[in-house]
């Protein structure tokens, strides 16, 4: 015998439930156990320049789930998962609702510095060369301050580097030390073509401090000035830089930009760099 149900019938056996669920004393205010609210948290998993965290409830007597990030952003759900754009350590907050009222809780967060995510992307996590991207138009640049690299020199077409600085090749390994490759000629600041820097060589291995930036950029490095082996004055894509520090502005796994020169200095030299 086949049974078929109604809309009628469905609320009449729905109606028991739905009161069950939601108790009403006398003054017609919902009532029962107070939620406790309690959550767990994923350790951060580093995704490009970001973390990624995921959030679970673990609270009792509740139905609603309200999440404070503690980056200026909010989520609901039982289990959510956010991403951070910066590091530090961040105070969360989920607030659960249930019939009989709220419950609160609290965790810190400590996510992992966006200067560790760069440093894995610049050495590979062990070692990594790079070369100036010379396939790309204004591969290198230069401007009176940081919040213009281009007012000196906008940059020239793709392709028209000197050779003897576009093979120039720049190894970091992850225990901070840089080698310079020229491969036979460096192309010397002021030079007018490669036939002009005479065959210079200023190939040299390098210490360098690393981790967040001062100013804009995600991470910087600044060069010993006595480099550990070679004569040469270290520097990275050209040799007029006016200091030796370096910003990480933009970086993937395979590509790269670096601005020459702290945030209050002047020039700002802006070079774009690719993996060998």
């Amino acid at each position: 015998m086949k049974t078929i149900w109604n809309k009628a019938a469905w609320a009449v056996a729905a109606g028991p439930l739905l009161f069950t669920a939601c108790k009403k004393n006398d003054k017609g205010e919902l009532s029962g156990p107070s939620p406790q609210a309690s959550y767990t948290v994923s350790a951060p998993r580093t995704v490009g320049l970001t973390s990624q965290v995921t959030f679970t409830s673990t609270s009792t007597d509740g139905f609603l789930y309200q999440w404070d990030f503690g980056d200026g952003t909010t989520g609901s759900g039982q289990t959510v998962t956010h991403t951070y754009q910066a590091g530090g350590t961040i105070k969360t907050q989920l607030i659960v609702s249930g019939r009989g009222g709220t419950g609160f809780a609290t965790q810190n967060v400590v996510l992992p510095p966006v200067s560790d995510a760069v440093k894995r992307l610049l050495t590979g996590g062990s070692s990594k060369t790079w070369v100036l991207q010379r396939d790309t138009a204004a591969a290198i640049t230069v401007g009176p301050s940081d919040s213009d690299v281009v007012g000196y020199y906008a940059g020239g077409l793709a392709n028209t580097l000197p050779d003897c600085q576009a093979d120039d090749e720049y190894t970091f390994s992850n225990n901070n030390t840089l080698t310079y490759n020229s491969k036979g000629k460096t192309f010397v600041a002021g030079a007018a073509n490669c036939a002009d820097a005479k065959n210079t060589a200023l190939d040299y291995t390098d210490n360098y401090t690393f981790g967040s930036a001062t100013g804009s950029g995600f991470a910087q490095l600044d060069l010993a000035a006595t480099p550990t082996s070679g004569t040469a004055r270290p520097f990275i894509g050209v040799t007029d830089a006016p200091d030796f520090t370096y910003r990480i502005t933009r970086i993937t796994a395979n590509r790269m930009t670096i601005r020459a020169g702290k945030a209050s200095g002047s020039p700002v030299f802006e070079l774009k760099f690719k993996a060998k």
